[in-house]
């Protein structure tokens, strides 16, 4: 079952204020007692709701203090519902439940335990397997799009009735599927797919296969980017077609006078150890060599496009991939490498990594004996061009915690402004400067969604390549 989005049904007074109600169901049907009651918001002590690009499906967990024996009527296998009413939107959500762990009896009548969750399509995954040709099982139609439609939409897979956004590739697989789970066979091929869209008339990649609270997304990370850069303010969030709309944050003073001016205000920010120039170096994020190699035929392996092994052949650098990329802040912002001193910016680009990869052989498939996919020829330089990607977006990190709002999603983009300890002079907007390192757009690559009591909050980790000018 997909979650819900509306606007806001309440009235707050003050940031993160939400009313919620919490039920259960078994077999379909809703979970009461015998005077039909239902909510089991007496029993809920708090909840979190984790989403994030590196995670499949969304996770939840329910905290229980329970005195009228709830405990007896569990499985671990149940349903909760939870409906929660907040600013700026209200939202319903479904997750299974797992597990019941970390019970603790407090005194003769009273225990307190939690309830760990997953969507349902985890579930479902642990229960179905992938087993032969790729050709047969997606009807002569392997692009990954079409392969992860099949597995997350045919009732035979996950059979998800979710939304489902992609983005239109360019190469076909072809593979035996040794008896895998759905969620396995879809991340193995997104390590092989290349993006239809291309900037400058170069290959893309780096694909990502996760759940947030608008759907299932398999995407590029410069798709992402792409989509975070047509983020307004003025838009709203669409269902549909999954674009949402963009929230500024501001890291300033708070109003003590009138609390709701604070909504969007950041209560705490945290920067988080960035990648050290050294460890850059060791990890070959600046410079490298990429080799394909063909474990049939050795003769076949390749330096990027080289007919050759020789060390010359092919080397890759951030510096020559760059412009291939897509940016956050587009125009408005430039490489964190460029301000680095001189003398070592001579060493970044002095490739020591090698990477490796294997090259798909085609020379058993009548298909491609004579006319070999071009794609496959690229795929050494493409495995450089997705590390290099990924690395990007962790030149620059950030971790804030703001009022809730559940209108906020992993994979799409938020926007920061802090202040610049620089200051001169007044309040943020008018004569203060902001920090050009850390203020600016975000991909939002984690959050968090906790209550307690009638407060919501949410945590974010945040991710960005560049620097505004």
């Amino acid at each position: 079952m997909p979650s819900t989005i509306r606007k806001s049904s309440i009235q707050i007074s003050r940031p993160g204020e939400a009313q919620y109600r919490l039920s259960m169901y078994r077999d379909g049907e809703r979970l009461q007692n015998k005077e039909g009651a239902f909510d089991l918001i007496t029993f809920c002590r708090g909840w979190e709701i984790y989403e994030s690009i590196e995670l499949h499906t969304m996770e939840a967990q329910f905290i229980f203090e329970d005195a009228a024996g709830l405990m007896g009527a569990l499985t671990g296998t149940e349903v909760f519902k939870l409906e929660i009413q907040s600013f700026p939107v209200d939202r319903t959500y479904y997750f299974r439940s797992y597990g019941i762990y970390d019970r603790i009896r407090a005194g003769q009548t009273n225990e307190v335990y939690f309830i760990k969750c997953y969507s349902d399509e985890f579930m479902k995954n642990e229960s179905v397997n992938v087993f032969g040709n790729s050709e047969v099982i997606f009807n002569n139609n392997a692009k990954a799009e079409n392969i992860i439609e099949t597995l997350v939409k045919d009732k035979n897979y996950i059979g998800s009735s979710k939304r489902l956004f992609t983005e239109e590739t360019l190469n076909e697989h072809s593979f035996i599927a040794p008896n895998w789970r759905p969620f396995d066979v879809i991340p193995w091929v997104l390590l092989r797919t290349i993006r239809k869209s291309q900037k400058g008339g170069s290959l893309q990649n780096g694909f990502v296969f996760f759940e947030n609270s608008l759907g299932f997304h398999a995407k590029s990370y410069d798709k992402m980017i792409e989509d975070i850069e047509k983020q307004r303010e003025n838009f709203e969030t669409s269902p549909i077609t999954g674009q949402a709309k963009m929230y500024q944050y501001v890291h300033d003073i708070k109003n003590t006078e009138s609390p709701i001016d604070n909504q969007f205000l950041i209560d705490s920010v945290v920067f988080p150890d960035e990648a050290t120039t050294m460890a850059n170096l060791r990890h070959g994020i600046y410079s490298g060599y990429s080799v394909g190699f063909d474990p049939v035929s050795i003769t076949s392996s390749k330096m990027g496009l080289s007919k050759d092994m020789s060390s010359t052949a092919y080397n890759y650098s951030l510096e020559d991939i760059w412009p291939r990329m897509a940016h956050l802040n587009a125009g408005k912002s430039v490489n964190p490498l460029v301000n680095m001193d001189t003398n070592v910016k001579d060493h970044m680009y002095k490739p020591k990594r090698i990477r490796y990869c294997g090259l798909p052989n085609q020379s058993f498939d009548p298909k491609f004996q004579n006319n070999p996919q071009a794609s496959y020829e690229q795929l050494a330089e493409l495995q450089a061009y997705r590390y290099i990607r990924k690395a990007t977006l962790n030149h620059i990190n950030l971790k804030i915690t703001i009022p809730g709002n559940l209108d906020l999603y992993p994979g799409s983009g938020i926007d920061i402004i802090i202040p610049s300890i620089a200051k001169s002079g007044g309040g943020y907007g008018r004569s203060t400067n902001i920090d050009r390192k850390y203020s600016g757009r975000y991909l939002i690559k984690n959050l968090t969604h906790s209550m307690t009591q009638d407060k919501i909050r949410t945590d974010l980790e945040l991710m960005k390549d560049s620097i505004l000018r």
